[in-house]
């Protein structure tokens, strides 16, 4: 029981005349392998920005920043088996951005975990069943971004490639060991979880470790830039680290700079730091000490 051949280079989906095919195409298929990619590392409000569907023939992207996918989504969620490796957040981004429901969920990792294997990731399992080592090269790209290269194209497409014949394997171990049923009462678990609404506790700086530790100016500095930290993430569609990351937010904290100087001195506070939020952090700090 092997996979499609790797290597192929997976079909691009990125316009409607594609799109029709890849539907046809998913319409034939009992079972279809679904993954997602998103750009939470990159943005404040992220988005899924690849789709990649493997059929038993062939790997294919679809691209929902060229292409409305919700025709993909009527025959994806009409009652097929979708097969995915640890779908809890591709399930909620799904409902979250398309309000798609996948009614037979088989979760590969789930799988594996019941049947009590030892390398739970897709990577791990892919090399012991097929004795592939998956590349992480692009494990932390912009999937926001365009153009997309030919390498990430297939690098992506490597997520689904193998799911379905891993499912197979996985699949029949269940059956021996009489887990089928139980598995697929946790796949059930798993495609009935919600998206998950982001809300921001104005309150969350106090679960920052090291927080508890500072002096009551140190507290009122460091909550002022938690604050400051959101809301200047939320203008420029930034995640809070990347704006400014807890270690620096703590050390500001902890040393309390009284000017511009003694505060690009703290590892973590940046040039672009200083120059986007410099008066705002010196300001809280004057504050702090009154």
């Amino acid at each position: 029981m092997t996979p499609p051949s790797a290597g192929a280079t997976p079909i691009l989906v990125a316009d409607p005349a594609t799109l029709s095919q890849l539907v046809e195409a998913v319409r034939a298929e009992p079972v279809v392998a679904l993954d997602t990619e998103s750009n939470s590392f990159h943005v404040y409000r992220e988005r899924v920005c690849l789709l990649q569907i493997s059929t038993r023939s062939a790997d294919y992207i679809l691209d929902p920043l060229a292409v409305d996918p919700r025709p993909l989504g009527e025959v994806l969620c009409d009652g097929r088996e979708t097969v995915l490796h640890g779908a809890d957040y591709d399930v909620r981004c799904l409902k979250r951005e398309y309000g798609w429901r996948l009614p037979r969920l088989f979760d590969t990792m789930l799988a594996a975990r019941r049947l009590g294997r030892e390398g739970l990731g897709l990577s791990a399992l892919v090399e012991a069943h097929f004795g592939v080592r998956l590349s992480k090269a692009f494990q932390r790209s912009d999937w926001g971004q365009r153009p997309l290269s030919a390498a990430q194209l297939a690098y992506a497409a490597l997520d689904t490639h193998f799911l379905l014949t891993l499912r197979d394997l996985l699949a029949a171990d269940l059956e021996s060991r009489g887990a089928t049923d139980d598995a697929r009462r946790e796949f059930d678990r798993v495609a009935a979880v919600v998206p998950r609404e982001r809300v921001f506790d104005p309150e969350g700086f106090r679960r920052l470790r090291g927080a508890r530790e500072l002096e009551p100016a140190g507290r009122t500095v460091l909550r002022a830039l938690y604050l400051a930290r959101e809301e200047r993430a939320q203008a420029l569609d930034r995640p809070p680290f990347k704006v400014l990351g807890e270690d620096a937010m703590l050390a500001i904290a902890r040393r309390l700079p009284r000017d511009a100087e003694a505060l690009g001195q703290i590892p973590g506070v940046t040039p672009s730091v200083l120059r986007r939020l410099g008066d705002e952090i010196l300001a809280a700090v004057r504050a702090a000490l009154i």
